[in-house]
Formats: structure tokens, sequence, C-alpha cells
């Protein structure tokens, strides 16, 4: 209560004064904590949202590396072409195209690639195992080939060969870089045969990381699922050693434990690095296990609510002091008459007290003081109607009616706040409606629909982050789409290999012809064998538990036959192998089977595969017998019926010679004679031999000369024969030729080699010459030799030309050395 004796001027400008203080303060207060706790709000959610859009860009990218590491393992299994120089090039240019990575690989277990490894021990992009692991890295700047190291141990090549799945490794450091490997293990035949991958460096993602800056002063870090740090935009000799327990903060500790279990939210604390008062937001990375935190300065963040907050207490300190002056001016005017009002003054500002805001003065005064009341009244519809209308629009934006807007005429600061607040709900709205479209697509699974409405500073943020999401989740699901095609037809190729397969399994079962798979070991364990196996009494099972061996029921005579020819086989490089042998039954018949089998061999000669069929051929393996010995027995009949009728022609002709005084004549009779008799004695051989297809033509010139020397009545006392002979053997079509080759010439040295001599030699020497692959058979005699002026492949002798005609017949060649007797040779 102001003094009594207190003049009426002081005492109008103190309640006046105190009364728009009053009423300014509550208005202020009012709108401040409702503008305030709503942009509060704001700036969290907006630093929330704005967290996990970084988590989810991360994740995306974290899945895209995940999927190029599958793709390339996937791609690998049904890889047919076996070139590494083509694999290679495929790793280095997907290298090339995602610059986020710093190595691309595949790694396979010994020979699981092309079964070269021993072709490329110690080449480039290979160890000295020769085992395709290249491995293509800008670990050290440019782009290079390396081969993988300690794959044999390490957790990038061990684990998916353990777990049989894709597995995105703790970070580890590989040849001085930081990494996270993502590795897909690559199947064969449902068999583990490699692994394929990518490497990212943790140096790419704490450049990505350290990259962002929200605000003025905030950053952000990333963590594994340990806690421990993967990132920090100052202190770089933190990252991979130093955990969220090491800063010893408990608020920090809770955050590193919900981490640990894969959940978000954020704390408030204080920053270990700047030592202020910060917010920190972590959402979780779910590939790779990852998280990402966003520090936020709590001051920077509320910077927006305290700006407005400044702002409302100026406007209403310069209302206050507006309202101060124009109270000071109507005291300065007023005269005694304004006892008049002042009642109506208190009890206006009395209701204002107490928050009846529609209060007005009294203006049913003098004339002269009627401006007053007007006046008190006025200030008050300027001031409470601009409050109360912010207050509304306030109240309704706060409660989702994005559409409220300032609906009365104001001017100055009120019009500016007025127009502020419809210009936020605008832009909010029309932010929220073009978001909410989006999701509405992206509820309806349409991605395609974009942002439309980009927002400015922090809504361009959140509108960015919307697109982003939109952009990663439209690539997941055209690749979800295209894998489930793929999927799709896959298993359609996969139902009709399986009935195919079925069918075939029924065909070769009711057929005589028998399927195998034997392992390339000793005496061939059998992999598989189909059913029909049972026609030699024997069972499936018998084999393929291990109970019975190939090699077991083949018989024991054409067991070390058939591993010598598989064995050239494999040394020669053939791909097929064919041969015919007997195996024994159960019940211990003997069978004769043929077998036709692919087979593969490694470089080296030593066999790793087969796989084939054979079948029973014992009823023709009977018939062929039979065949052959009808046969042996007919051209035997055959070579002694000709020997029989030249004999009897070489009877005749020496009969025939006795009716003749002829020298000339008699000599031409036993001429023809000599050459029946040397036909007759090729047949007589062939029909002795146990092999009539050759002859023993060791024997037969032995016979021969015998002959010869026998019808020329020789005195084996002066006219020696020399025979160097080895165990020769011949087809009919060469032996019969040759056998009157020898005779024209054993004959011509018999006749006219000795005339004038009393004592000589013919030798005859007949062997293989190994270094020229041919037969090499000479006759040579030291008589008198053959005149110098006949030239045998020019001659009018009979027996001369015989000689050249028959040596050419048989494919051979003849020379004559006159030095010493005649000495012919003759290759063939």
């Amino acid at each position: 209560m102001l003094d009594k004796n207190l003049n009426l001027k002081l005492k109008l400008v103190l309640y006046i004064v105190v009364g728009i203080i009053l009423i300014m303060t509550i208005s202020t207060a009012i709108i401040i904590s409702t503008v305030t706790s709503q942009e509060a709000n704001l700036a969290y959610m907006q630093s929330i949202e704005t967290a996990n859009n970084y988590a989810n860009q991360f994740d995306s990218d974290m899945s895209s590396h995940q999927a190029i590491g599958s793709t390339i393992a996937h791609s690998m299994s049904v890889y047919k072409s076996s070139s590494r120089d083509e694999v290679n090039s495929i790793l280095e240019n997907l290298l090339i195209e995602n610059p986020s990575l710093i190595g691309t690989y595949v790694c396979y277990e010994p020979d699981a690639f092309d079964g070269k490894d021993n072709e490329f021990i110690n080449t480039t992009g290979h160890d000295s195992t020769g085992r395709f692991i290249p491995y293509w890295n800008k670990i050290n700047g440019p782009v290079r080939l390396d081969p993988l190291i300690d794959y044999e141990t390490a957790d990038y090549y061990q684990l998916p060969k353990q777990l049989q799945d894709e597995v995105i490794t703790e970070a580890y450091y590989y040849e001085g870089a930081f990494i996270v490997s993502f590795v897909t293990p690559i199947f064969k035949d449902y068999e583990f045969i490699g692994i394929g991958g990518v490497d990212v460096s943790l140096e790419y993602i704490d450049d990505v990381v350290s990259s962002i800056r929200i605000f003025d002063s905030g950053y952000a870090i990333m963590t594994d699922k340990t806690a421990t740090l993967l990132s920090h935009p100052e202190n770089k000799e933190w990252i991979g050693s130093r955990t969220l327990y090491d800063f010893d903060i408990p608020e920090i500790s809770e955050m590193a434990d919900d981490i640990r279990q894969g959940k978000g939210g954020y704390i408030e604390t204080i920053d270990p690095t700047t030592g202020k008062e910060v917010i920190m937001f972590y959402e979780p990375v779910e590939t790779g296990n990852f998280s990402f935190i966003l520090t936020v300065p709590l001051d920077e963040m509320l910077a927006g609510v305290t700006d407005l907050r400044n702002r409302m207490l100026l406007i209403s300190s310069i209302a206050i002091i507006f309202m101060s002056i124009i109270a000071y001016i109507i005291a300065n005017s007023f005269t005694d008459s304004i006892d008049q009002i002042v009642s109506g003054f208190r009890r206006v500002a009395d209701d204002v007290v107490r928050g009846k805001l529609d209060t007005r003065a009294d203006n049913n005064v003098d004339p002269d003081f009627k401006e007053i009341p007007d006046g008190l009244n006025e200030i008050l519809d300027a001031v409470i109607s601009p409050i109360r209308e912010t207050v509304r629009v306030t109240n309704a934006l706060a409660d989702g009616k994005l559409g409220s807007r300032v609906q009365m005429d104001v001017q100055g600061e009120f019009k500016q706040l007025g127009n502020t607040l419809d210009c936020f709900a605008i832009e909010l709205n029309n932010i929220i409606d073009d978001s909410n479209a989006v999701l509405v697509a992206f509820q309806k699974n349409n991605f395609k629909r974009g942002i439309r409405v980009e927002g400015n500073g922090d809504f361009k943020k959140l509108t960015d982050g919307i697109e982003e999401a939109r952009l990663s989740l439209r690539r997941m699901t055209m690749e979800r789409e295209m894998a489930e095609i793929s999927l799709q037809n896959y298993a359609q190729q996969l139902e009709r290999s399986n009935k195919l397969k079925e069918e075939m399994e029924k065909i070769i079962d009711r057929s005589p012809v028998i399927v195998f798979k034997w392992n390339p070991e000793n005496n061939w364990p059998v992999e598989f064998v189909s059913d029909n196996i049972s026609q030699f009494g024997y069972s499936k099972k018998d084999f393929e538990s291990g109970k019975l061996t190939y090699g077991d029921i083949l018989h024991p005579d054409d067991i070390t036959r058939v591993r010598s020819q598989l064995s050239k086989s494999c040394k020669s490089r053939l791909t097929e192998f064919t041969n015919e042998y007997r195996i024994l039954t159960k019940d211990g018949d003997i069978r004769w089977i043929d077998e036709r089998t692919f087979i593969k061999c490694s470089p080296e000669g030593k066999l790793i595969q087969l796989q084939g069929i054979i079948f029973d051929i014992t009823d023709r393996k009977k018939a062929q017998e039979a065949l052959l010995h009808a046969e042996e027995i007919r051209k035997k009949e055959i070579h002694h019926r000709i020997k029989n009728n030249l004999q009897v022609i070489s009877s005749l002709l020496d009969l025939e010679a006795d009716n003749f005084t002829d020298p000339k004549v008699i000599e031409a009779f036993q001429n023809s004679q000599n050459r029946v008799v040397s036909m007759a004695l090729i047949h007589e051989e062939l029909h002795q031999s146990k092999d009539i297809e050759y002859v023993n033509f060791t024997d037969y010139i032995q016979n021969l000369t015998y002959s010869l020397f026998q019808s020329y009545r020789v005195n084996t006392d002066n006219i020696k024969l020399n025979l160097e002979l080895e165990d020769i053997f011949l087809e009919m079509d060469t032996a019969i030729p040759l056998g009157i080759i020898i005779n024209e010439l054993i004959s011509n040295s018999l006749k006219h080699a000795f005339s004038d001599i009393d004592d000589g030699m013919i030798n005859i020497v007949l062997y293989f010459d190994k270094n020229e692959n041919n037969h090499v058979l000479i006759v040579h005699d030291t008589g008198k030799g053959i005149p110098q002026n006949i030239d045998i492949q020019n001659t009018e002798s009979l027996g001369l030309q015989l000689v050249t005609t028959l040596v050419n017949q048989i494919g051979g060649n003849i020379k004559l050395d006159n030095s010493a007797g005649a000495r012919f040779e003759i290759r063939f």
C-alpha cells in the first residue's frame, strides 16, 4: 500500500506501471512457457531424427558393402569359366567403382577354383601354396594386387567357413590398416569352397563421421557393439583403443550398456572432450552391429528457444516502458479531477492482476479526461488481443492443428510476431504434409514418390534425411525384387532338375547299364552306384557303406592291367577311359564287363575324379571267342591248302624242267620253283604258328636259306652261311614279298658270286633300328660283286627288277655297296 502522502500523479504512474508489468509478466510467462516448451521438444525431435537418419544412412552403406561381398560370393558359386584373370578383372573393377571400399577379394580352398594351384605358386596374387587368394586393395594408396595373408587363422576366413554364413567381422588391423570385413561363404554343390568379400577402412568411416556437424560445435562418433570407438573428430588416438566405459562417466557407461544391447536413446551429460553440457543421441546401425552417436551442445540446441524467449522479454519490456511513459504524460496533464478515474484505474489494474483481461476503464468522465480511460482501453486491446491471438495459434500448433493462422490485423512488432508464427505454421504444415505423403507411399511399398517440399535450415536436414531414407529403401526394394525373381527361377530350375534326375534314375535302374562314381583312392572306393548293381548279386549298400570297394570285385588277373591302363590315360591327359575286363559276381561267377568312364586328372597326372558306366558283355565275349576260334581254324586250313598247292606247283615245275635240255630254260624253271618254295614256306610258318596273323621271320629265313643251299647243291665247306637275326615277327603282306626278295638275292649270290672263287661267305643280318624306327635287312656276299655297269634301279635282270619292285611294295628302300662283294641293305 502506497503512502497516503504521495501525490496523485506519482500514485497514478506507479499503479499504471505496476499494472502493465503484471499484465505483461503474466502474458509473457504464458507465451514463453508454451513456445519454449514446444521449441525445445521440436529441437529434441529434430536431433533424434537427425541421429536416426545418419544411422539409417550408415546402415544402408553397410548393407551395400555387405551386398557387394555377397554378390561376389554368389557369382563365384555359379561361375564356370575357371579363369583367374577374369575374376581378378571383376574384383579390380569393383574396387575402382566403389571408392568407399579399401579391398575386394576371394579366397578358395586348395585346388577348389580350377585344380591348377601348382601352376600359380608364388605368382602375382598367389603365395607358396598356389591357392587362388587375390586381394585387390588400396591400403598403401594405388590399387594393387596382393595375396591374402593369415587366412588359416584370421576371423575373416575361418568364421564364414565354420558358421557357413555371412559374417561382418569386428574391427581389426590388417597390414597396418584398421578395417572391417564383409564376408560371404562360396558354396559349390552344397560344399564350402571359399569366401568372397570386401573390406571397409575405418579411416573412411572416421572421415565420413567426423565430417558431420550439427549446430555450431556438435559432432558425431561411431562405435562397434562393444562400445569401442571407431571414429572421433579430434582424438584419433582413441580409435580402436578406447571404449565409452573408459571415460568413467555414469551416464556414458549407461549409454554403452544400451549400445551393447542394440538399443537407441539419448542422455544428458558432460562432454569428456569439451567439458560442455551436451545431449548425446545414439542409434544402432543394425548391419555390422555398430552404433551412431550424435553429440549436441545443450546451449546450441536450445539457442532458438533462448532467442525467442529473449525477444518476447524485449517486447514486454518495451511495452512496459511505453506504458510507463504514457502514465507519466497522463499524470503531468491531469488535474485534481483525475481522482474521478483513479478508482476505475484501480479496478482495471486489480482485474488484470487476477487475469481478467476483458476488464476496461470507465470512460464516463469529463471530456477532458475521457481520452485517459479510452487510451487505457485501447492500450489493453492493442496488447491483450495480439497476446491472446498468439497464445491461441501457439496452442493450436502444439495440438497439431497446423492450419491455424493469426486472424487479426495488428501493427508493428505484434504484426511481425504474427507473421513469424504464420510463416512457421505454413512451412511446418507443408513439410509435414509432403513428408506424410512420402511415408504413406512407404507403407504401400511405393518408394518412387520423393520429397517435393524442402525446408530451410534444420527443416532441410529433416527432409533430406527422409529423401535419403527413401532412396535407400528403394534401392533395397529393387535388390530384394531382383533376388526374389532369381530365387524363383532357381527354384523352378531345381524342380525341373530333380524331376529329370528321378526320371533318369528310373531309366538307369531299368537298363543293363550300371552307373558308378568312384573315389580316386586305392582299390577305388565307391561313392555312388545305381540300384541295378543287383544284376551281379550285390546291393547298393554293400558299396556305399564301405564294406566293398570296386577293386574287391575285379578279377585278380585283370586288376594290374586296369590300373596300368588307367594311369597311362591320366598321364596322356585323356578325359575318357574305355576298357574291357572281368569281375567276380557275389556268387563267384566271372563276368566280362565294358567300362566307359569320364576321368579328371591333376596337372601332375594324378587321378582326382572317376565317374562312368559299366555293362555286362559276357555273352558278346563268348560269341567273339567262338568266332575267333572258328576263324583261326579256317585261316590255318587256308594256309595249309595254299602250301600244298604251292608244293604241287613246285613239283610240276621240277617235272617239267626234266623235259628240257637247254640250261637257261632249266635255270628259269629252277628260279620259279625257288620262288614258289619261298612263298610256300611262309604259309607253312603261318599254319604251324599259334599266331596266324604274324610270321616268325627268323625261323623263316633259316628254313629258306637251308632250302636254297639244298636246291643249288652248295658245298657248305666252301661257301659259309652266317645268320645274325633278331626275333622279328612280320605280317603276311610284308613277309611274302620280303621272302621273295631274300630268295632272289641269295639265289643270285649262289649262282654268280662264287663262279670263279673257291671260298666265300654269305651274311644275312636282320634287326630293328630303334633310332630310325624301321627294320633293316642286310644280304652280303664276299664274292666278285655286281658288275659296275649294272644299275639295280634300271636293269634287264628279272631277279633284280623283282627285288626293286617288291622293295617299293613294302614301302622300303634299297642300297647296294659293291666295294667288297655285293652288299644289299634294305630298310622297311
